[in-house]
C-alpha cells in the first residue's frame, strides 16, 4: 500500500515530467561544474572551525600522519575582527521632483521591513559566511501566509549559503544567467502544508545537504527550486523535490488568481454566485479597480467604473430595431490597470572582495590557510618540546633515593665526594626560533588581510600617540574599504528587489511609523497605489523611477552610544545655542530623544514647560510696558 502511494504521488503528466527530466539534467551539470567550490567551501568552513587536520608538504607525497594537538585559530580571530554590526540603511533618491515625497515613504517603508523582518541577525550570520566563503545570497519572495490584521501578505528575505546556490556554469552575474538553483531543506510536513503534496516517502537524496542535518534525517527533505527566463524574458519558476514536481510557473512573477469556469468570477467562496463550484487558476495582466482613485500628484481621478452606449446583444447576435438602426444600451465597462511585475530574478548576491571569472568573490580563509596549518604544526611542535623535556637527577651507582610523595627527597651518601656527584640536569629544548616563527606567520596572516593591532584594540608599540593610532586604525579601515562598498552594494539592490516585490503584490496599504525632527512618531501607510501614473497617451503604468543607495551614515546612526557622545560634544560646542539656557537644553533633548536615549523624553518635557512658561512670563511683561506706555500708572497684571 505504502508503495502504491508513493507511485501515486509521482504520477505526472509527460510533459510535466519532461520538464523534469530537463531541469534534473541541468541541475546535475551545474553541480558537477560548481563541484570544486563546494569542495573548497567544506575545507574553508573546517579551518574556520579551527580543525586539528594538516597539510602536508606539497613537495612530497607523503601525507600527514598526525593532526595539531594546539590550535591557534586566527582565522577565527581574524574574521572576528572585522564584524560590522551595522545595517546599511536605505537612501532612495527621486528621478523627478515631484516624487521627493514618494522616496521619503519608500524609505520608512524599507526601515520598517529592517526591524520586522529581523535583519539584524541576518546580518550577524552573513558577517561570517561572507568572508569566509567569499560570498553569500539575499533571497527575496513574498509570502501569503504574513502580514498583519488588515493586510494580506508580506516580504520574506533569507539568506542562502553559496553552497546551496548552484549558478548556470560559466556565467558569473545573476542578472545575465539563464538559470539558478536555489537548495531549501524543508520538512515533510511543511512541504505538505505549501505545496499539498505528500511527500513523507521521499528521502533527502542530496548529499550538501544530508551532511549538514545528520540528525534530522527522517524529517527532512531537500526542494530544489529553479529560477529561470522564459521566452518572453520573464521570471519563472520549477520546483521540485526527489521525483515529485512542486511547483511549475511558466511565467512565476505574474499575478494568478481562482476563477469560476462557468461564468468567469474571481473566487471569494467555494461557490460562486452562479451556483458553480468549480475554479481554475488564471494568469491575469490586468487589475479591475473596485473604487475611485486619485492619482497621486494630480488632481486627476480615475473612475472605478464607466459607461459606454454599446449595441445591445441576445444570444450572441446584435439587436436592431425596425427600422434597421442598431440597438444601443448603456454597459457597464470597469476600468483595468496593468499588474507590476519585478521581472528579476529574486536572488542578490553580496560579495566578500571582487575577483575576475567568477561568481563569489575571494575568501579571507584562502589568503590565510598556509598561515594557519603553519602556526598550527608551529604550536604543536612547540607543546611537545615542552612537554617531552623535563630534569634528570645524576646519582653514583651506589647511592639511591627514596621514591616517596614528600616534598624534599632524602638522598645518603657516604662523604662529600659522593655528594658532589648529586646533580640535576634541565633537559629543556630552546623554543625560541620556533615561538618567532609562529609570531612571524601570524603578522603575515594580518598584513594580508589589512589588520593591524590598533584596529583590533590590541597594544600599537608602533603608534606613540593617539593620532598616531587612529591614523593606524584609518589605515586598516581603508585596506577593508572594498568589503564595505560590496556590502553596501548588496544591500542597495537588496532595498530595490524588496522595493519592487511591495509594488507588485501590496494590495493592502501596509501602515508604517517613522521619527520625526521632534523625535515624536509619526504614523502613514505604504500605498501601491501612490505609485500609479498615466502617460500622455493615456496608458497606466507604475513609477519605479528611483535610485537605490545606502546611507554612509547609518553606521554611526545605528551605534546609539556614538550618537550621544557626538551630541554631547556639539552641545558643549556650543551648536545648540549657550550653554545652559532653556532653549538650548530643549533642543539638546530633542535630539536625545531621536537617538533613544533613557528618559530622554520626560527631560525634553520639562524643559518644554519652563521655555513656555519663560515665553508667557515675556508676554505679560511686553503687554504690561506696552499698557503703561499707552496710559500710565501702576497697573496689576493677573498671576501666572
Amino acid at each position: 500500500m505504502k508503495f502504491w502511494r508513493k507511485v501515486m504521488n509521482k504520477i505526472t503528466k509527460p510533459a510535466e515530467q519532461k520538464k523534469l527530466d530537463k531541469w534534473k539534467r541541468r541541475y546535475e551539470a551545474a553541480k558537477i561544474a560548481y563541484s570544486d567550490d563546494i569542495a573548497s567551501m567544506k575545507e574553508y568552513e573546517a579551518l574556520y572551525s579551527g580543525t586539528r587536520a594538516v597539510k602536508g608538504n606539497p613537495n612530497s607525497t607523503k601525507q600527514p600522519t598526525k593532526v595539531a594537538i594546539n590550535v591557534r585559530n586566527i582565522i577565527y580571530e581574524l574574521i572576528e575582527s572585522q564584524v560590522d554590526s551595522s545595517i546599511p540603511m536605505p537612501k532612495v533618491i527621486p528621478i523627478h521632483a515631484e516624487d521627493e515625497e514618494l522616496a521619503k515613504n519608500i524609505e520608512a517603508m524599507l526601515q520598517n521591513e529592517i526591524r520586522l523582518l529581523h535583519f539584524n541577525e541576518l546580518n550577524d550570520k552573513q558577517e561570517r559566511i561572507v568572508p569566509v566563503q567569499g560570498g553569500d545570497f539575499f533571497h527575496v519572495e513574498w509570502d501569503n501566509t504574513k502580514g498583519f490584521h488588515c493586510t494580506v501578505g508580506g516580504l520574506s528575505v533569507s539568506s542562502r549559503h553559496p553552497r546551496y546556490v548552484i549558478p548556470q556554469p560559466g556565467v558569473t552575474d545573476i542578472e545575465e544567467m539563464d538559470y539558478i538553483f536555489v537548495l531549501v531543506p524543508q520538512t515533510k510536513a511543511f512541504v505538505k502544508a505549501k505545496y499539498n503534496i505528500d511527500v513523507s516517502d521521499a528521502t533527502n537524496d542530496e548529499i550538501e545537504v544530508r551532511e549538514d542535518h545528520k540528525n534530522e534525517q527522517d524529517e527532512l527533505v531537500t526542494v530544489i527550486q529553479c529560477y529561470y527566463r522564459n521566452s518572453k524574458g520573464s521570471v519563472g519558476r520549477f520546483v521540485w523535490c526527489e521525483d515529485y514536481v512542486l511547483e511549475d510557473y511558466e511565467d512565476y512573477q505574474s499575478r494568478r488568481l481562482m476563477r469560476c469556469t462557468q461564468c468567469g468570477r474571481v473566487k471569494i467562496a467555494d461557490e460562486c454566485e452562479c451556483g458553480s463550484k468549480k475554479f481554475k487558476e488564471t494568469t491575469e495582466e490586468y487589475e479591475e479597480l473596485t473604487q475611485d482613485l486619485k492619482l497621486y500628484g494630480t488632481n486627476m481621478t480615475v473612475n472605478a467604473v464607466n459607461y459606454e452606449q454599446m449595441q445591445a446583444e441576445i444570444n450572441g447576435e446584435l439587436q436592431f430595431d425596425e427600422g434597421g438602426a442598431p440597438v444601443m444600451v448603456e454597459k457597464e465597462v470597469r476600468t483595468k490597470i496593468p499588474y507590476y511585475k519585478p521581472d528579476c530574478i529574486p536572488i542578490i548576491l553580496r560579495r566578500n572582495v571582487s575577483r575576475n571569472n567568477k561568481l563569489l568573490g575571494f575568501s579571507d580563509v584562502s589568503v590565510i590557510s598556509d598561515q594557519q596549518d603553519a602556526i598550527k604544526k608551529l604550536g604543536t611542535k612547540i607543546q611537545e618540546k615542552l612537554l617531552k623535556g623535563g630534569s634528570v637527577l645524576m646519582l653514583p651507582r651506589t647511592t639511591k633515593i627514596e621514591t616517596t610523595d614528600e616534598e624534599l627527597k632524602i638522598v645518603r651518601v657516604n662523604n662529600a665526594a659522593e655528594a658532589a656527584l648529586v646533580e640535576a640536569k634541565n633537559l629543556q629544548a630552546d623554543c625560541t626560533m620556533d615561538r618567532l616563527m609562529l609570531e612571524t606567520n601570524y603578522d603575515w596572516a594580518k598584513s594580508a588581510l589589512g589588520i593591524t593591532d590598533a584596529y583590533q584594540g590590541k597594544y600599537d608599540s608602533s603608534a606613540t600617540s593617539g593620532t598616531a593610532k587612529q591614523y593606524s586604525i584609518n589605515q586598516a579601515a581603508g585596506r577593508l574599504e572594498s568589503k564595505r562598498v560590496m556590502k553596501n552594494t548588496a544591500y542597495a539592490k537588496l532595498y530595490e528587489m524588496m522595493f519592487k516585490h511591495l509594488l507588485a503584490y501590496a494590495d493592502q496599504p501596509i501602515p508604517l511609523s517613522s521619527k520625526n525632527a521632534n523625535g515624536e512618531y509619526e504614523y502613514a501607510h505604504f500605498d501601491r497605489y501612490k505609485f500609479l501614473k498615466q502617460d500622455a497617451a493615456g496608458e497606466f503604468y507604475w513609477n519605479d523611477e528611483f535610485i537605490f543607495e545606502t546611507d554612509p551614515t547609518s553606521t554611526i546612526m545605528m551605534n546609539r552610544e556614538a550618537m550621544w557622545n557626538q551630541i554631547d560634544l556639539k552641545y558643549q560646542a556650543g551648536a545648540f545655542g549657550p550653554i545652559g539656557d532653556d532653549r538650548t537644553l530643549l533642543t539638546f533633548w530633542t535630539f536625545m530623544e531621536q537617538n533613544d536615549y533613557p528618559n530622554s523624553s520626560q527631560m525634553k518635557k520639562i524643559f518644554a514647560e519652563r521655555v513656555q512658561q519663560a515665553e508667557q512670563l515675556a508676554q505679560q511683561q511686553a503687554l504690561k510696558q506696552a499698557m503703561m506706555a499707552q496710559g500710565g500708572g501702576n497697573i496689576e497684571m493677573p498671576q501666572m
